[in-house]
């Protein structure tokens, strides 16, 4: 069963946009299945014309993060569903500071399910 507060490695995820492509997420809730936020290189231009969207990208340090080559974003605006099959690729723990940024984005979220939200900021 996939661990909150886990980075993984999904190949070829359905939901990355344009295309099916691989992706670092971090698994932020688990429902009736897993639920997580993925990991990006930049913040997209469409974010960043966006405040109460730049507000929910957290910062994720290469340095405290092993799998990570470089710092890169996590994007706290959309959570998105996996299944236990797809996150067999555990690849680090998410260190406490980057949790509670997390949280912070959570709870201003706009975008997010309130009853998600919930659960995120009780664990």
């Amino acid at each position: 069963m996939p661990s909150v507060w886990c980075i993984y490695h999904v190949k070829k995820y359905r939901y990355a946009k344009p295309k099916p492509k691989d992706k670092f997420v971090i698994i932020a809730l688990r429902d009736t299945k897993p639920w997580g936020f993925f990991i990006n290189t930049d913040i997209r231009q469409f974010v960043q014309n966006r405040p109460e969207l730049l507000a929910c990208q957290v910062s994720i340090k290469a340095s405290s993060h092993k799998c990570l080559s470089y710092d890169s974003y996590v994007d706290c605006t959309e959570l998105f569903p996996f299944e236990d099959t797809e996150l067999t690729d555990i690849r680090d723990k998410v260190d406490k500071q980057t949790q509670a940024e997390i949280k912070k984005a959570v709870a201003i979220s706009k975008t997010l399910v309130v009853r998600h939200q919930k659960i995120i900021l009780a664990d």
